[in-house]
C-alpha cells in the first residue's frame, strides 16, 4: 500500500518525467557528502556537516534505505510510525457501527495519524532526488500537506467532542469557523517560503483548539473528562518537537557532532510520533464518550459538582 502511494506521489512531483533508466554510479550512492557539497536548496542546517547522500536518482534515493546517512532516522521513524498505524488503529475505531458520523470521524483519525508520517517519509526519501529545487519544493509541500492534514482533519474528533454538548447553532458555528481557519492556514502553509512561516500557518486552528482545551477544562462543551491528559499532550508534546526542531538543540553545541543521530530532527521526529500517539489515545476515549447517549448529562452533573 506504501509503496503504491510512494509510485503515485513520485509520478506527481516529477510531473511526469519518469524514472531515470541509466545505471546508477553505486560509488556515488555510498560515498556521503558534506554540508558545502550540496546544492543551496538542501544548505538548511550548517550545523549538519556531513552525512548528505548525493543528488541522484528516484531509485537512487530508495537505495538510500539500505545505508545509514544523516536522513536514515527521520526516514525509518516515520516509515515504522506508518506501518503501526496501519495495522493497528483501524481496529481501535468503531467506524459505521454506531452511525455514519461516527464512521466519518473515525475516517478523520486514520487519515490525520498516518498523513504527516507519510508525507514526511516522501519528502525524506527522495529530498535528494535530482530534478532541481522546484521538485525539492514540492516534496515540501507533501511534507506541510501531510502535517495539514493531521492538524486539520485529524483534530476534527477531538473538535466534535469538544464542542459535543453545544446547542446546534453554536457547534454548526463553531465548526465551520474551524474549517476556515484550517483552509486559511493551509492557503498560507502552500505559499510560505520560510520555516517560521510555515509553522505560524497553523498557528490560527492551533489557537483555536488551545479555546476548547480551556474550555474542556471547566467542563463546558463536551469532551471524555478522562482523556484531558491526553489532549494537553498531544499539542504540548508536538510543541516541545516543533521548539527542539526550530533551536537546532543539541547541533548548535555539538556542532558535526550528532549528524547522523540525535541531532534535532531526529529527536523532533521521535517527539511528534508520541504527540500522536497522544492524540490516538484522547481520541478513541472522546469516540467512545460521544457514543454515550447521557455522556453530556453527566458532564453537565461532574462540573456542578466541582463548583
Amino acid at each position: 500500500m506504501v509503496g503504491g502511494v510512494t509510485l503515485v506521489c513520485l509520478k506527481f512531483i516529477s510531473k511526469g518525467q519518469g524514472w531515470r533508466t541509466n545505471s546508477e554510479n553505486l560509488r556515488d550512492d555510498a560515498f556521503l557528502k558534506e554540508w558545502s557539497d550540496m546544492p543551496r536548496h538542501l544548505q538548511f542546517n550548517p550545523h549538519i556537516r556531513t552525512g548528505y547522500r548525493p543528488l541522484t536518482s528516484a531509485s537512487g534515493c530508495l537505495r538510500s534505505l539500505f545505508y545509514f546517512h544523516n536522513e536514515t532516522v527521520n526516514i525509518m521513524t516515520h516509515g515504522f510510525a506508518i506501518l503501526c498505524i496501519l495495522i493497528t488503529v483501524p481496529y481501535c475505531l468503531p467506524w459505521s457501527d454506531e452511525g455514519a458520523f461516527y464512521g466519518f470521524l473515525s475516517w478523520c483519525h486514520l487519515i490525520g495519524a498516518a498523513s504527516p508520517w507519510l508525507g514526511s517519509f516522501l519528502y525524506h526519501l527522495f529530498m535528494n532526488l535530482d530534478r532541481g529545487e522546484a521538485v525539492y519544493r514540492r516534496l515540501l509541500k507533501l511534507d506541510m500537506l501531510g502535517i495539514w492534514v493531521v492538524q486539520s482533519i485529524g483534530a476534527m474528533p477531538f473538535i466534535s467532542a469538544s464542542i459535543h454538548c453545544l446547542p446546534g447553532g453554536l457547534w454548526h458555528a463553531c465548526m465551520a469557523l474551524y474549517i476556515f481557519l484550517s483552509l486559511w492556514g493551509l492557503s498560507k502553509a502552500m505559499r510560505a517560503t520560510s520555516p517560521w512561516e510555515r509553522r505560524l500557518c497553523f498557528s490560527p486552528p492551533f489557537m483555536m483548539r488551545m479555546i476548547f482545551l480551556t474550555l474542556r477544562c471547566f467542563r463546558i462543551g463536551g469532551g471524555n473528562p478522562q482523556a484531558l491528559r491526553h489532549v494537553v499532550l498531544q499539542d504540548l508534546v508536538a510543541v516541545i518537537g516543533g521548539t527542539i526542531g526550530a533551536l537546532r538543540i543539541p547541533e548548535k553545541w555539538l556542532s558535526g557532532q550528532v549528524d547522523l543521530v540525535l541531532n534535532s530532527h531526529n529527536i523532533m521526529h521521535v517527539v511528534v510520533v508520541l504527540a500522536v500517539w497522544s492524540m490516538h489515545s484522547a481520541t478513541i476515549q472522546d469516540l467512545n464518550w460521544m457514543m454515550n447517549p447521557s455522556a453530556c448529562q453527566a458532564l453537565s452533573s461532574l462540573r456542578h459538582d466541582e463548583l
